[in-house]
């Protein structure tokens, strides 16, 4: 952070040195307003998840491939803070999960599939990702989440993507609402004001309007960009004004415009800096003012000057980063006066190329793309990227969310932002006017690192979930836990023991499985050395996000617009994925387990335990044997029976038939709980194992077998090298039609950026 003086010259006030000297009291001001937002920031670091599926339509039946990037939230950079990821698959509109499982976090990035079963309802689902550090008690808005489109046949997408609205919806009351550039309006001087109409469904609405006082037309407006726009005017002192709106019977109030009012004006941008101007209606005297601006609660500059009639600031911005800034204006007693949001250097970011490459591929034949970062400067960056590439089928065109907008708008503003994809395409000739109306129509307050918003949540938001599972040893005889015994050593490994490692519960009971334990495998098996018996219960943090959801209601936010039906076309590529066959059950004879260790103590059981024995003669237990071979299972056998069995000490024996009876035998089945209890073991969930995204290499594998696959590539771990340069090869299916590539990452220096190809398989 940089303090900056000023002096008053012509228009604006400009830095009058590098290390320039201030009165110490102006000084601690100054120190007072930065550390007042520090203090809620530096101890509450915060994590904000990035997760992103491999596509967003699926056909029952599939893989989805996800991966999620864990930032600093801050920072914006790659965090070791939050280790397990907690992911949730769940139909909208639904609190019942259809897939929940951990998953490791590595160096900020954690990757998987999720297993999509064919007997799932079509319809819309929610994918969403939790960590220690982004899910918070009293949480009102969440961000990590995927919106997902499952069906049953291939041919319901293309008439999903194809099918018109036919049925007219109804309007509904429109929601209009007015934001006074800088918070409030004052009277007697020039005011902005911006504008935002929203439907009944929360889609924007573009409107023409008229200014009234009282009922005088003053000035005519109309939005600009997705139900935005704005006008300037005067207000005059203690006048009323209203808007009415065309086609709309109804009159909306335009806020009473403040006699000793201020107005926060930003006035333009240029290269490396921003220029305010702060004007004072009906001042009773010159005052001293302050003017802080921030950027993810990190102050990045701070200016003081004498505000009369009006001040003119000129604030440096070079060297920030890209994203939202909110400037505050605040008196000598440190009081807001006023607020403006305003965007810095979209030029920032990590752009990405790719070489050329063909337009058009044969089936199965090799495909290489040449992936080229560089910053801002157009230097080579290294960067981090995730890498998918499917057919442009399964592409949702009403789905808007990139790395880009995520981080730098939706996560930033409380609230929903349509189509933030639309401020970051260049192809919009319009979008930094259209981006700035957007932070006017923010209102106070909804910046999300607001110091007022920081400070409520420090005192409401703490962390619902931790990297660890909570466990506890509870005694079989007992309801209760274990209690003033002494800690009771554990051994934890997995399937086959090729990992394991030990820990200990405590007096209570109770011990935690970290993340280097939950990676022993899917199935942690713990095993406890005591004389006494112990079931072993653990807390599920699935169980614990439900309810804490069930408390917050958090609002679910995700980047979407108003998806443009394409018009149907006579292509039959989705003919080509045959119809989805149903699923086929194959059931087996005999008692099985699933875990490789539990069949293992299974087989132990039965041959420790049993002391049935198989006698030379052939006798199942044969007194006058007195031993042998175990028996085998599922054989006949024949066996004495009292009182003869007791009378028999030698061969040869006589009977008759009423001494003996024929058996088939069986040893004793165990069900997995009495094996544990048996072996003293208890088994906790682990990470979730997932499975080699499948890649074909016809290069080095017969062609023959058919191939259709719809999501060539997934990779969400590809480095470019100091060049900033990455080659990456995959191979086409047998499917014909239109592709997608979507590539983004995270680059050195805070640089964010994502770029798309396309090609076709004929």
């Amino acid at each position: 952070m940089r303090y900056v003086s000023f002096v008053f010259i012509i228009p604006f006030l400009i830095l009058i040195g590098t290390a320039p000297a201030f009165p110490q009291d102006l000084k601690s001001q100054m120190d007072q307003l930065t550390n007042r937002l520090n203090v809620y920031t530096e101890n509450n670091r915060q994590i904000s998840v990035y997760l992103k599926a491999a596509k967003n339509i699926y056909i029952c039946g599939e893989d989805l491939w996800f991966h999620a990037y864990v930032l600093d939230a801050q920072l914006l950079t790659l965090s070791n803070l939050d280790r397990t990821l907690y992911l949730q698959l769940q139909q909208k509109d639904s609190d019942t999960a259809v897939w929940q499982e951990m998953y490791p976090i590595v160096d900020g990035i954690s990757r998987g599939h999720v297993y999509l079963p064919q007997t799932l309802p079509e319809g819309d689902y929610l994918l969403k990702a939790y960590t220690a550090h982004s899910f918070l008690g009293g949480l009102a808005y969440f961000y990590a989440v995927e919106p997902l489109k499952l069906f049953h046949e291939p041919n319901t997408i293309r008439k999903y993507n194809t099918q018109p609205d036919t049925l007219a919806k109804p309007r509904g009351r429109l929601q209009f609402t007015v934001f006074p550039e800088g918070g409030n309006l004052a009277a007697d001087v020039e005011n902005r004001v911006a504008f935002k109409a929203v439907k009944a469904d929360g889609n924007p609405e573009d409107v023409a309007g008229t200014l009234l006082k009282g009922d005088q037309p003053v000035l005519n407006f109309k939005t600009m960009h997705a139900g935005m726009g704005s006008f300037t005017f005067k207000p005059e002192k203690g006048a009323k004004y209203l808007i009415r709106l065309e086609h709309n019977d109804s009159l909306y109030a335009v806020p009473e415009a403040q006699d000793n009012g201020i107005v926060l004006h930003f006035e333009k941008r240029e290269n490396d800096s921003l220029t305010f101007k702060i004007i004072a209606s009906h001042p009773a005297g010159k005052r001293r003012v302050f003017l802080r601006l921030q950027m993810r609660g990190m102050v990045q500059y701070m200016a003081s000057g004498v505000l009369g009639d009006s001040l003119g600031i000129r604030l440096p911005t070079g060297n920030m980063p890209q994203g939202i800034a909110e400037a505050t204006l605040f008196d000598e007693r440190l009081q807001p006066l006023a607020e403006r949001l305003v965007y810095l250097n979209p030029d920032k970011k990590l752009t990405i190329t790719f070489s050329p490459f063909k337009e058009a591929y044969g089936k199965k034949e090799k495909v290489t793309v040449k992936v080229r970062t560089t910053g801002p400067d157009g230097k080579p960056v290294q960067a981090l990227l995730s890498m998918s590439v499917y057919d442009s089928l399964f592409s949702y065109a009403g789905y808007a969310k990139d790395i880009l907008n995520y981080y730098h708008l939706t996560t930033q503003l409380r609230g929903r932002v349509y189509d933030p994809a639309f401020y970051f395409d260049t192809r919009n000739p319009d979008r930094a006017d259209a981006l700035d109306l957007l932070l006017l129509t923010q209102g106070w307050r909804r910046y999300a690192w607001n110091e007022e918003l920081i400070a409520g949540q420090i005192k409401e938001e703490r962390p619902v979930l931790s990297d660890s599972i909570q466990a506890w040893l509870v005694s079989r005889h007992k309801r209760t836990n274990v209690e003033n015994e002494k800690p009771v050593s554990l051994m934890m490994f997995n399937y086959n023991k090729s990992v394991m490692q030990v820990g200990t519960a405590d007096k209570a009971g109770t011990f935690y499985l970290r993340p280097e334990h939950l990676a022993i495998g899917s199935r942690v098996f713990v095993k406890y050395v005591s004389e006494k018996e112990y079931r072993i219960n653990t807390a599920s943090p699935f169980d614990t996000i439900k309810q804490a959801e069930t408390v917050l209601h958090p609002v679910y936010l995700f980047a979407e617009k108003s998806p443009e039906k394409k018009k149907p076309v006579a292509d039959t590529g989705f003919l080509q994925y045959g119809k989805t066959l149903a699923g086929v059950t194959i059931t087996g004879k005999g008692t099985g387990f699933g875990d490789k260790y539990l069949g293992y103590l299974d087989s132990i059981a039965k041959f420790e335990g049993v002391m049935d024995f198989v006698g030379g003669c052939g006798w199942l237990n044969c007194p006058a044997c007195g031993s042998g071979t175990k028996p085998v299972e599922g054989h006949k056998y024949y066996e004495l029976i009292e009182p003869k069995r007791s009378e028999v000490t030698k061969h040869p024996f006589y009977f008759i038939v009423e001494n003996r009876r024929e058996v088939v035998y069986h040893y004793p089945k165990y069900t997995e709980e009495e094996l544990l209890k048996k072996f003293k073991m208890g088994v906790i969930k682990g990470y979730y194992q997932s499975r080699q995204f499948y890649e074909p290499d016809y290069d080095k594998e017969p062609a023959f077998a058919a191939d259709a696959r719809n999501t060539l590539f997934w990779k969400p771990d590809i480095v470019t090298d100091r060049n900033g340069e990455a080659t990456i090869s995959f191979f086409s299916s047998d499917i014909r039609g239109h592709f997608t590539g979507l590539v983004e990452g995270v680059g050195e220096d805070v640089l964010l950026g994502t770029n798309r190809f396309g090609f076709s398989v004929r």
